[in-house]
């Protein structure tokens, strides 16, 4: 969860040991409900005037009536880092 510039903004993921994160946040006089599963997050608007957020770059519009569930993308995918020629680390020698 980030606050850019006034704008409330989610890229939520969870650890794979993780099956389910809850929390409750007031923002600007509202009060929100986000719960995080691996698969979706869920955004509820408890207290206050409809709140536009960011899901994963999509702009969702909330209301007291109108929760909003959106599905979380998979993760990146990155290839294994190189080394630098002549940086890899050394190998350390055995104890004793």
């Amino acid at each position: 969860m980030r606050d850019h510039n006034g704008s409330l903004t989610f890229a939520p993921r969870l650890p794979e040991r993780l099956s389910r994160l809850a929390f409750g946040l007031c923002f600007r006089g509202r009060r929100l409900k986000v719960e995080v599963e691996p698969q979706q997050a869920r955004y509820s608007l408890l207290e206050g005037a409809p709140l536009e957020i960011t899901h994963h770059n999509e702009t969702v519009n909330l209301t007291m009536e109108t929760p909003a569930t959106r599905p979380i993308p998979a993760p990146p995918t990155y290839g294994t880092p190189k080394q630098p020629p002549g940086r890899a680390p050394a190998r350390r020698q055995p104890a004793g």
